[in-house]
């Protein structure tokens, strides 16, 4: 049976409407800094174009419930300790009240400057429709480039003290963020949305996103996004399972799609099984659940070495050759993550019921498609303070079929 790629739209209530286009964009002067009150500045600082004058500005929005935030927080601390106060100035810049971000700073170290901007005035005039959210500012106050942090590097900085363009193109479409909130002149966005469409992202793609994203009339929101995800990926995501415990009968339609799911917070548990009822009423795929005896590793840990996450809200994770990068992430998250790189069905059994901050690292070669087992089990050990160890269990894998049309 074959089945032609398409895009499929299931929403209630309401469509998506997509913010609109940042209104500061590069060459152009950067709008005013509206700064209700300056967090971790040295004393007698001050946050106007005028007294930067002659400095490149890093200006970085960001919450302390977006999991894609906190996650680059890392990487522009390495940053902002490689250039003078003198000549480079970074500025966090968040629309939460100051009680909320004050116990934020005391648990998670944040080189930046942190603006308060509560009224969202500046949000509204960068023209910020998701977070991270990045704007570099040159030293004669023009805008030099609009960014995702984690594409920032210090030679694009370097590049705009020397009075070049800084280098870098416009955010691709699979780098993480999470919707700011709705400014109060932009449509409403969907009070319950679950789409899926054709992705124009990158080769690869398959970055994503989760959390709160904002208050509607009737509650909490909450958003989840991915993008450039084949339907192998969507299927991972929509059965809550692994690749080592999918096991596919019928051939998948190529191509890559975005997700997009808004819907009320109390419901977000509920979005791997619309995700399920999307895929099958767009291209006929069902699955059914069976147990197979497999080997497996069993996850524990005597000698814990995490910390409890500092986000407020939201989630994010990332990896690549060598690395695992997770913010507001459980035993259970990393146990699926560990599962892919290692081929092998992963249990969780440590008993640790807190969710985590951490970044793990281990050496691999970048032509290595998967780590070595020894050097990742060591990297665990050393760093996170948990084991991994190979035996048997009883594993429930995931049969995916094509569900024949009706007579």
């Amino acid at each position: 049976m074959k089945i032609t790629s398409a895009a499929a739209v299931f929403a209630l209530l309401t469509t998506w409407s997509c913010a609109a286009p940042g209104l500061a964009q590069p060459d152009q002067p950067a709008p005013p800094l509206k700064i209700e009150k300056l967090l971790q500045a040295p004393p007698g600082a001050v946050a106007t174009w005028e007294a930067l004058k002659g400095k490149v500005v890093v200006l970085e929005f960001w919450a302390t419930w977006c999991g894609p935030c906190i996650e680059a927080v890392p990487h522009l601390n390495e940053l902002a300790e490689q250039f003078d106060t003198q000549r480079v100035v970074f500025i966090a810049i968040t629309d939460e009240q100051e009680s909320v971000v004050q116990p934020f700073l005391r648990r998670k170290t944040m080189s930046a400057w942190v603006g308060l901007d509560t009224d969202r005035s500046m949000f509204k005039e960068y023209g910020v429709s998701g977070i991270p959210h990045t704007v570099i500012v040159g030293t004669n106050g023009v805008i030099a480039a609009v960014t995702h942090p984690v594409s920032l590097s210090a030679t694009h900085i370097k590049n705009v003290l020397a009075g070049k363009s800084a280098g870098l193109p416009r955010p691709s479409p699979d780098e993480k963020t999470v919707p700011a909130k709705a400014s109060d002149d932009a449509a409403p966005p969907p009070l319950f949305q679950v789409l899926i469409r054709p992705s124009d992202a990158s080769e690869g793609g398959g970055g994503g996103s989760s959390g709160p994203s904002g208050d509607s009339p009737y509650g909490k929101m909450y958003t989840s996004k991915s993008n450039g995800s084949s339907l192998l990926g969507l299927l991972l995501w929509a059965c809550k399972t692994s690749e080592v415990r999918l096991i596919t009968n019928s051939v998948l339609p190529d191509g890559k799609f975005d997700v997009i799911i808004n819907l009320p917070y109390h419901a977000h548990e509920r979005i791997p099984e619309l995700l399920r009822e999307a895929l099958r009423n767009t291209f006929g795929l069902v699955s059914r659940k069976e147990k197979r005896e497999m080997d497996v590793y069993a996850l524990t840990a005597k000698n814990s070495k995490l910390e409890p996450t500092v986000s407020t809200g939201g989630s994010s994770s990332s990896s690549g050759p060598g690395r695992i990068s997770a913010v507001n992430s459980s035993l259970s998250s990393l146990s699926w993550s560990l599962e892919n790189l290692l081929g092998k069905p992963v249990f969780d059994e440590t008993g640790l019921t807190n969710r985590y901050d951490f970044q793990l690292k281990w050496k691999q070669d970048t032509e290595q498609r998967k780590p070595a087992p020894d050097a990742l089990i060591q990297a665990l050990r050393e760093q996170l303070g948990v084991d991994l160890t190979l035996t048997k269990r009883p594993v429930e894998v995931t049969i995916i079929e094509i569900e024949k049309p009706a007579k």
